[in-house]
Protein backbone atom coordinates (compact mmCIF):
# COMPACT_ATOMS: atom_id res chain seq x y z
CA UNK A 1 0.00 0.00 0.00
CA UNK A 2 1.05 3.79 -0.92
CA UNK A 3 2.51 5.26 2.29
CA UNK A 4 2.14 9.50 3.43
CA UNK A 5 5.41 10.69 3.34
CA UNK A 6 3.37 14.34 4.74
CA UNK A 7 4.31 13.22 8.24
CA UNK A 8 8.11 12.94 7.54
CA UNK A 9 8.27 16.03 5.46
CA UNK A 10 6.64 18.11 8.67
CA UNK A 11 9.04 16.31 10.95
CA UNK A 12 12.29 17.24 8.87
CA UNK A 13 11.47 20.75 8.33
CA UNK A 14 10.98 21.32 11.73
CA UNK A 15 14.44 19.81 12.26
CA UNK A 16 15.61 22.31 10.27
CA UNK A 17 13.91 25.16 11.86
CA UNK A 18 15.37 23.67 15.26
CA UNK A 19 18.90 24.00 13.70
CA UNK A 20 19.29 20.44 13.29
CA UNK A 21 19.15 19.95 17.54
CA UNK A 22 17.46 16.39 17.17
CA UNK A 23 14.31 18.03 19.26
CA UNK A 24 11.55 17.47 16.66
CA UNK A 25 10.27 14.65 18.11
CA UNK A 26 9.89 12.70 21.37
CA UNK A 27 12.64 10.37 21.94
CA UNK A 28 14.96 11.59 19.13
CA UNK A 29 14.82 11.83 15.45
CA UNK A 30 16.18 8.24 14.85
CA UNK A 31 13.64 6.48 16.62
CA UNK A 32 10.94 7.92 14.34
CA UNK A 33 13.36 7.66 11.05
CA UNK A 34 13.38 3.70 11.88
CA UNK A 35 9.68 3.37 12.13
CA UNK A 36 8.55 5.38 9.08
CA UNK A 37 11.76 3.52 7.45
CA UNK A 38 10.07 -0.06 8.59
CA UNK A 39 7.14 1.37 6.54
CA UNK A 40 8.13 2.93 4.10
CA UNK A 41 10.21 -0.08 2.30
CA UNK A 42 7.59 -2.42 2.42
CA UNK A 43 5.34 0.21 0.69
CA UNK A 44 8.11 1.09 -2.05
CA UNK A 45 7.79 -1.27 -5.06
CA UNK A 46 10.36 0.78 -8.01
CA UNK A 47 13.49 -0.90 -7.45
CA UNK A 48 15.24 1.96 -8.24
CA UNK A 49 13.56 3.73 -5.55
CA UNK A 50 14.39 1.04 -3.31
CA UNK A 51 17.83 0.78 -3.75
CA UNK A 52 18.02 4.61 -3.74
CA UNK A 53 16.47 4.60 -0.12
CA UNK A 54 18.33 1.66 1.19
CA UNK A 55 21.16 3.58 -0.02
CA UNK A 56 20.02 6.43 2.77
CA UNK A 57 22.12 7.89 6.01
CA UNK A 58 19.54 6.54 8.68
CA UNK A 59 20.26 3.00 7.32
CA UNK A 60 24.38 3.93 8.30
CA UNK A 61 24.97 6.41 10.63
CA UNK A 62 22.66 7.28 14.14
CA UNK A 63 21.96 11.31 13.37
CA UNK A 64 21.97 12.00 17.57
CA UNK A 65 25.97 10.48 16.51
CA UNK A 66 26.32 13.06 14.07
CA UNK A 67 27.92 16.98 14.06
CA UNK A 68 25.15 19.86 13.11
CA UNK A 69 26.64 19.26 9.39
CA UNK A 70 26.27 16.29 8.81
CA UNK A 71 23.06 15.93 10.44
CA UNK A 72 21.77 18.87 8.04
CA UNK A 73 23.32 16.54 5.05
CA UNK A 74 21.38 13.92 6.01
CA UNK A 75 17.83 15.44 6.36
CA UNK A 76 18.57 17.28 2.62
CA UNK A 77 19.68 13.74 1.58
CA UNK A 78 15.97 12.45 2.59
CA UNK A 79 14.28 15.01 1.22
CA UNK A 80 15.75 15.19 -2.07
CA UNK A 81 15.14 11.50 -2.38
CA UNK A 82 11.34 12.11 -1.08
CA UNK A 83 11.57 14.89 -4.33
CA UNK A 84 12.84 12.29 -6.69
CA UNK A 85 10.06 9.78 -5.47
CA UNK A 86 7.49 12.16 -5.81
CA UNK A 87 8.54 12.54 -9.45
CA UNK A 88 9.33 9.44 -10.55
CA UNK A 89 5.47 8.25 -9.24
CA UNK A 90 3.90 11.29 -10.92
CA UNK A 91 5.72 10.13 -14.28
CA UNK A 92 4.30 6.25 -13.86
CA UNK A 93 1.25 7.53 -12.49
CA UNK A 94 -0.90 6.82 -15.28
CA UNK A 95 0.24 2.73 -15.79
CA UNK A 96 0.09 1.78 -11.99
CA UNK A 97 -0.46 3.10 -8.55
CA UNK A 98 2.23 5.62 -7.13
CA UNK A 99 4.79 3.70 -4.87
CA UNK A 100 4.71 6.74 -2.81
CA UNK A 101 2.08 9.48 -1.27
CA UNK A 102 3.92 12.76 -1.44
CA UNK A 103 1.56 15.60 0.06
CA UNK A 104 0.85 18.46 -2.79
CA UNK A 105 0.78 20.63 -0.11
CA UNK A 106 4.55 19.66 0.30
CA UNK A 107 6.42 22.56 -1.38
CA UNK A 108 9.81 22.01 -3.45
CA UNK A 109 12.51 23.21 -1.71
CA UNK A 110 14.02 26.10 -3.85
CA UNK A 111 17.95 27.56 -3.10
CA UNK A 112 16.93 30.63 -5.14
CA UNK A 113 17.47 32.75 -1.90
CA UNK A 114 20.89 30.97 -1.00
CA UNK A 115 22.34 31.91 -4.09
CA UNK A 116 20.69 35.57 -4.85
CA UNK A 117 20.77 36.95 -1.07
CA UNK A 118 23.06 37.02 1.80
CA UNK A 119 23.53 37.20 5.76
CA UNK A 120 24.45 40.84 4.15
CA UNK A 121 21.73 41.99 2.34
CA UNK A 122 19.15 44.85 3.59
CA UNK A 123 16.60 43.45 5.73
CA UNK A 124 13.99 44.18 2.72
CA UNK A 125 14.61 40.94 0.75
CA UNK A 126 12.67 38.98 4.09
CA UNK A 127 8.88 38.54 2.99
CA UNK A 128 6.89 41.46 4.98
CA UNK A 129 9.57 43.50 5.35
CA UNK A 130 8.78 46.36 3.30
CA UNK A 131 10.73 49.84 3.12
CA UNK A 132 8.28 51.83 6.19
CA UNK A 133 8.90 48.89 7.93
CA UNK A 134 12.68 48.44 7.38
CA UNK A 135 13.10 52.20 8.79
CA UNK A 136 11.30 51.58 12.23
CA UNK A 137 14.27 48.71 12.51
CA UNK A 138 17.27 50.73 11.23
CA UNK A 139 16.15 53.24 14.49
CA UNK A 140 17.03 50.47 16.28
CA UNK A 141 20.47 49.82 14.84
CA UNK A 142 19.29 46.60 12.80
CA UNK A 143 19.69 47.14 8.59
CA UNK A 144 20.87 43.86 7.47
CA UNK A 145 19.71 40.15 7.74
CA UNK A 146 22.70 39.42 10.11
CA UNK A 147 21.51 42.59 12.31
CA UNK A 148 18.35 40.63 12.56
CA UNK A 149 19.72 37.62 13.33
CA UNK A 150 22.05 39.25 16.41
CA UNK A 151 18.69 41.55 17.22
CA UNK A 152 18.23 39.75 20.46
CA UNK A 153 15.43 39.44 23.07
CA UNK A 154 15.84 42.25 26.23
CA UNK A 155 14.47 39.01 28.42
CA UNK A 156 12.47 36.28 28.18
CA UNK A 157 9.04 36.12 30.50
CA UNK A 158 8.12 32.24 31.10
CA UNK A 159 5.29 30.92 30.47
CA UNK A 160 7.04 27.43 29.77
CA UNK A 161 5.04 25.88 33.03
CA UNK A 162 1.29 25.34 32.41
CA UNK A 163 -1.65 24.98 34.91
CA UNK A 164 -5.07 23.49 35.11
CA UNK A 165 -7.52 26.32 35.66
CA UNK A 166 -8.34 24.98 39.00
CA UNK A 167 -4.77 25.46 39.94
CA UNK A 168 -4.63 29.20 38.75
CA UNK A 169 -3.29 31.68 41.29
CA UNK A 170 -4.12 35.10 41.66
CA UNK A 171 -0.81 37.89 40.54
CA UNK A 172 0.89 35.40 38.96
CA UNK A 173 2.10 34.84 35.48
CA UNK A 174 0.25 31.88 34.21
CA UNK A 175 -0.19 29.75 31.16
CA UNK A 176 -3.13 27.32 30.57
CA UNK A 177 -4.08 24.95 27.71
CA UNK A 178 -8.00 25.08 27.67
CA UNK A 179 -10.84 25.40 24.73
CA UNK A 180 -12.94 27.99 23.54
CA UNK A 181 -16.28 27.71 24.82
CA UNK A 182 -17.58 31.12 23.71
CA UNK A 183 -16.13 34.24 22.21
CA UNK A 184 -17.69 37.83 21.78
CA UNK A 185 -17.41 41.28 21.50
CA UNK A 186 -18.41 43.30 24.27
CA UNK A 187 -17.90 46.89 26.23
CA UNK A 188 -15.61 47.57 28.82
CA UNK A 189 -15.25 50.69 29.67
CA UNK A 190 -17.16 52.13 26.72
CA UNK A 191 -14.53 50.96 25.00
CA UNK A 192 -14.95 47.50 22.24
CA UNK A 193 -13.46 44.54 23.64
CA UNK A 194 -13.16 41.09 23.18
CA UNK A 195 -14.01 38.26 25.95
CA UNK A 196 -13.96 34.82 25.78
CA UNK A 197 -14.64 31.85 27.91
CA UNK A 198 -11.74 28.91 27.79
CA UNK A 199 -12.13 25.75 29.79
CA UNK A 200 -10.34 22.42 30.65
CA UNK A 201 -11.60 19.27 32.97
CA UNK A 202 -10.84 21.47 35.61
CA UNK A 203 -13.57 24.54 34.91
CA UNK A 204 -13.94 27.48 32.78
CA UNK A 205 -11.94 30.89 33.31
CA UNK A 206 -13.15 34.12 31.58
CA UNK A 207 -10.25 36.11 29.15
CA UNK A 208 -10.77 39.77 27.82
CA UNK A 209 -8.46 42.09 25.50
CA UNK A 210 -9.14 45.73 26.15
CA UNK A 211 -10.21 47.79 23.32
CA UNK A 212 -9.66 44.87 20.93
CA UNK A 213 -12.29 43.98 19.33
CA UNK A 214 -10.87 42.39 16.17
CA UNK A 215 -9.91 38.90 18.19
CA UNK A 216 -13.36 38.14 17.71
CA UNK A 217 -12.82 36.91 14.32
CA UNK A 218 -9.35 35.36 15.03
CA UNK A 219 -10.39 32.70 17.84
CA UNK A 220 -12.72 30.28 16.92
CA UNK A 221 -14.86 28.60 19.32
CA UNK A 222 -14.04 24.39 19.77
CA UNK A 223 -10.44 25.23 19.19
CA UNK A 224 -7.57 24.59 21.46
CA UNK A 225 -5.79 27.58 22.67
CA UNK A 226 -2.90 28.77 25.29
CA UNK A 227 -3.24 31.73 26.80
CA UNK A 228 -0.24 33.22 29.11
CA UNK A 229 -0.12 36.01 31.12
CA UNK A 230 -1.41 37.61 35.21
CA UNK A 231 -3.99 36.20 36.34
CA UNK A 232 -6.83 38.53 38.05
CA UNK A 233 -10.17 38.47 40.43
CA UNK A 234 -13.01 39.82 39.11
CA UNK A 235 -16.17 39.59 41.23
CA UNK A 236 -14.51 36.64 43.17
CA UNK A 237 -13.31 34.50 39.57
CA UNK A 238 -10.36 34.53 38.33
CA UNK A 239 -9.91 36.55 35.02
CA UNK A 240 -7.00 36.59 32.69
CA UNK A 241 -6.69 40.53 31.24
CA UNK A 242 -4.98 40.86 27.96
CA UNK A 243 -3.13 37.83 28.24
CA UNK A 244 -0.94 36.28 25.40
CA UNK A 245 -2.96 33.82 23.00
CA UNK A 246 -2.30 31.47 20.29
CA UNK A 247 -4.30 28.70 19.22
CA UNK A 248 -2.42 25.26 19.96
CA UNK A 249 -2.75 23.69 16.08
CA UNK A 250 0.56 21.81 14.34
CA UNK A 251 2.99 23.86 14.74
CA UNK A 252 6.00 25.44 17.33
CA UNK A 253 4.46 28.19 19.92
CA UNK A 254 5.90 31.32 19.33
CA UNK A 255 3.57 33.78 21.98
CA UNK A 256 2.68 31.94 24.75
CA UNK A 257 3.48 28.60 26.26
CA UNK A 258 6.81 28.77 26.08
CA UNK A 259 9.75 31.31 26.94
CA UNK A 260 8.56 34.41 25.31
CA UNK A 261 11.18 36.43 24.32
CA UNK A 262 10.44 40.21 24.26
CA UNK A 263 12.40 42.65 21.84
CA UNK A 264 13.31 46.36 22.13
CA UNK A 265 10.58 48.34 20.37
CA UNK A 266 10.18 51.74 18.71
CA UNK A 267 7.31 53.41 17.55
CA UNK A 268 5.15 51.68 15.16
CA UNK A 269 6.71 48.15 16.05
CA UNK A 270 4.81 45.43 18.43
CA UNK A 271 5.36 42.82 20.44
CA UNK A 272 3.59 39.57 18.45
CA UNK A 273 4.57 41.48 15.03
CA UNK A 274 8.18 41.29 15.62
CA UNK A 275 8.26 37.90 17.51
CA UNK A 276 6.70 36.67 14.53
CA UNK A 277 9.02 38.20 12.16
CA UNK A 278 11.82 37.37 14.61
CA UNK A 279 10.25 33.18 14.69
CA UNK A 280 10.71 33.03 10.86
CA UNK A 281 14.00 34.75 9.82
CA UNK A 282 15.64 32.74 12.98
CA UNK A 283 14.30 29.37 11.76
CA UNK A 284 15.39 30.76 7.80
CA UNK A 285 18.85 32.57 8.23
CA UNK A 286 20.09 31.13 11.31
CA UNK A 287 21.56 27.82 9.47
CA UNK A 288 23.40 30.05 6.69
CA UNK A 289 25.56 31.21 9.54
CA UNK A 290 28.99 30.05 9.40
CA UNK A 291 30.84 28.84 12.65
CA UNK A 292 34.17 30.62 13.24
CA UNK A 293 35.39 27.95 15.57
CA UNK A 294 36.36 24.89 14.80
CA UNK A 295 34.71 21.82 16.51
CA UNK A 296 38.32 21.34 18.63
CA UNK A 297 37.95 24.44 20.41
CA UNK A 298 33.71 24.34 20.72
CA UNK A 299 33.71 20.82 22.40
CA UNK A 300 36.74 21.88 24.99
CA UNK A 301 35.38 25.23 26.11
CA UNK A 302 31.87 22.89 26.12
CA UNK A 303 29.95 25.88 23.43
CA UNK A 304 26.99 25.25 21.70
CA UNK A 305 27.14 25.38 17.29
CA UNK A 306 26.61 29.52 16.20
CA UNK A 307 23.48 28.42 14.52
CA UNK A 308 22.12 26.65 17.61
CA UNK A 309 23.13 29.71 19.66
CA UNK A 310 21.74 32.05 17.96
CA UNK A 311 18.20 30.64 17.30
CA UNK A 312 18.03 29.05 21.20
CA UNK A 313 18.95 32.78 22.53
CA UNK A 314 15.75 34.24 20.70
CA UNK A 315 13.51 30.72 21.26
CA UNK A 316 15.29 28.98 24.08
CA UNK A 317 13.75 25.06 24.23
CA UNK A 318 14.32 25.77 28.12
CA UNK A 319 16.40 28.09 30.59
CA UNK A 320 19.37 25.72 30.15
CA UNK A 321 19.60 25.86 26.91
CA UNK A 322 19.20 30.04 27.40
CA UNK A 323 22.09 30.04 29.46
CA UNK A 324 24.04 28.26 27.49
CA UNK A 325 22.96 30.09 24.30
CA UNK A 326 24.29 33.11 26.10
CA UNK A 327 27.78 31.84 27.00
CA UNK A 328 28.71 31.10 23.82
CA UNK A 329 27.55 34.08 22.62
CA UNK A 330 29.55 36.10 25.00
CA UNK A 331 32.31 34.01 24.22
CA UNK A 332 32.10 34.92 20.98
CA UNK A 333 32.28 38.56 21.96
CA UNK A 334 35.10 38.50 24.38
CA UNK A 335 37.15 36.00 21.94
CA UNK A 336 36.92 38.50 18.75
CA UNK A 337 37.56 41.69 21.54
CA UNK A 338 40.77 39.97 22.71
CA UNK A 339 41.49 38.69 18.54
CA UNK A 340 41.32 42.57 18.12
CA UNK A 341 43.68 43.43 20.79
CA UNK A 342 46.31 41.36 20.21
CA UNK A 343 46.04 42.11 16.27
CA UNK A 344 46.89 45.96 16.85
CA UNK A 345 49.71 45.15 19.24
CA UNK A 346 51.18 43.26 16.50
CA UNK A 347 50.54 45.77 14.07
CA UNK A 348 52.14 47.99 16.79
CA UNK A 349 54.99 45.94 17.21
CA UNK A 350 55.61 45.57 13.50
CA UNK A 351 55.40 49.50 12.86
CA UNK A 352 58.22 50.15 15.57
CA UNK A 353 61.11 50.94 13.63
CA UNK A 354 64.38 49.46 15.28
CA UNK A 355 67.32 51.39 16.53
CA UNK A 356 70.91 49.90 15.95
CA UNK A 357 73.50 51.21 18.78
CA UNK A 358 77.05 50.58 18.80
CA UNK A 359 78.69 48.51 21.65
CA UNK A 360 82.07 50.15 23.29
CA UNK A 361 83.73 47.04 23.98
CA UNK A 362 86.46 48.77 26.50
CA UNK A 363 83.30 49.99 28.63
CA UNK A 364 81.20 47.24 28.82
CA UNK A 365 84.43 44.60 29.77
CA UNK A 366 84.68 47.64 32.57
CA UNK A 367 81.50 47.41 33.98
CA UNK A 368 81.14 43.56 33.56
CA UNK A 369 84.31 43.24 35.72
CA UNK A 370 82.89 45.74 38.61
CA UNK A 371 80.22 43.26 39.27
CA UNK A 372 80.44 40.71 42.04
CA UNK A 373 78.74 37.90 40.20
CA UNK A 374 79.41 36.14 36.94
CA UNK A 375 76.62 36.53 34.51
CA UNK A 376 73.92 33.62 34.16
CA UNK A 377 73.93 31.74 30.70
CA UNK A 378 70.66 33.31 29.85
CA UNK A 379 71.82 37.22 30.77
CA UNK A 380 74.54 36.52 28.36
CA UNK A 381 72.16 35.29 25.80
CA UNK A 382 70.10 38.96 26.30
CA UNK A 383 73.84 40.93 26.40
CA UNK A 384 74.57 39.47 23.11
Amino acid sequence: MPIDSTPLRKVLELECKKGYSDSAVIGGLDRFLAKWAEQAEGAITDPDLLRSFRDLCPYKTAYASLNQQQRRQQVDDILDFLSIAEKTTAKKGKTKPPAITVSPSSKPRTKTTETTYSLDSPITIIKGINQNLATKFNKLGVSTVRDLLYFFPNRHLDYSLSKTISHLAEGKEETIIANIWQVREVRLGGRRSTEVIVGDDTGNVRAVWFNNPYLVKQLTTNKQVVLSGRVGIYKGRPVFESPEWELLEDRELIHAGRLVPLYPLTRGLYPRQVRKLMKEVVDHWSPRVNDFLPPSLRQQCNLLELTQAISQAHFPEDEAMKVMARYRLAFDELFLLQLGVLNRKRRWQEDQPSNPFTTKEPMLGAFLGSLPFELTPAQKRVLE
